[in-house]
């Protein structure tokens, strides 16, 4: 028998109950501790973290493959909610998949896989459902699934807001890739093959070559040689704006307003240069659904893993 490791794997210590299939195929729990979640669960604030811990194994042919999705129901980014239950109800659910590995196809032989992920939950009210899977070379699977609930007092205020830890991407489960009007936040190995999360992605935590120092940039900065076939074309600017003022900032006008009368960085307009605590950000994300909002650096972590935590107010 054969363990595998990913880059982003570590080996369980202490193991859910099984839940035994009709047929054969491999067995998928997710590992309970004081940090990981197993239970479903109830949150209390956008973003929120939460961690995973999930172990797969296979008795009579090789995994090949693992996947995570989260399903989101409604759509994890703002809407305008309608005013029935029926009417929510007919919204349809989107889904993302936040990994899709094939676990060595030449020659494999590995029986036992071990994940830990960590993952940032949707900043809107509603359901998500993450699924954890793993495939054997017989095509047979074996799923665990964790639902988180969200609801926030204001979903119908005039604007989205959320407050994030972006992380420096030297790591490939580091969580560097944000998708502002959503509020997720993609690890590398999120957005290395999937199309469908690189087309929302906005801004990225870029540290300075020379200092190390935090920056954003845009999707379109050619700094960071992304080789993606669609690259978000979100325009960002500096303001004169406070911690202070940006709290009183709340309307669409006054994001629009903002935007028009700050000025572009420099020496490239897709990158805000060295970051400080306080700064505030304009943008405008692209057409066809343009939204005006602020971005607030909240606090800049140097310690453990490198982080900007974002306070975001972005326009319905």
């Amino acid at each position: 028998m054969r363990f595998r490791f990913l880059a982003l794997l570590l080996f369980p210590t202490l193991f859910t109950a099984c839940e035994p299939g009709l047929e054969s195929g491999p067995r998928v729990d997710l590992i309970g501790s004081s940090r990981f979640s197993t239970a479903d669960r109830r949150l209390t604030k956008p973003a929120d973290t939460v961690a995973v811990k999930m172990f797969a194994e296979a008795d009579d042919s090789p995994l090949t493959r693992l996947t995570i999705t989260a399903e989101y129901g409604p759509v994890p980014e703002p809407i305008v909610y309608p005013s029935t239950t029926a009417e929510i109800d007919k919204l349809p659910p989107f889904t993302y998949t936040y990994l899709d590995s094939v676990l060595n196809p030449a020659g494999n032989t590995t029986t036992q896989v071990a994940l830990q992920h960590v993952l940032s939950s949707r900043t809107t009210s509603g359901l998500e459902v993450w699924r954890y899977q793993a495939t054997d070379e017989k095509g047979r699977t074996g799923v665990r699934s964790l639902r988180l609930r969200f609801s926030r007092p204001d979903s119908t205020q005039a604007y989205h807001s959320y407050t994030v830890p972006v992380q420096i991407p030297n790591a490939f489960a580091n969580r560097s890739f944000l998708a502002l009007r959503e509020g997720l936040v993609f690890p590398k190995f999120s957005v290395h093959k999937l199309a469908a999360n690189q087309a929302i992605v906005d801004l990225v935590y870029l540290p300075q070559r020379r200092t190390g120092a935090p920056t954003l940039a845009t999707a379109l900065d050619d700094t960071l040689n992304l080789k993606w076939s669609t690259r978000r074309a979100t325009l960002i600017r500096s303001t004169s704006l406070t911690a202070a003022t940006f709290a009183t900032t709340a309307t669409a006008a006054a994001f629009t307003t903002a935007f028009t009368q700050g000025t572009a960085f420099t020496p490239r307009a897709t990158s805000t240069g060295p970051l400080v605590k306080g700064q505030v950000i304009a943008f405008q994300t692209p057409a066809p659904d343009s939204k005006y909002g602020l971005i607030l650096v909240q606090d800049i972590i140097t310690t453990g893993i490198r982080s900007l935590v974002l306070e975001v107010r972005i326009s319905r």
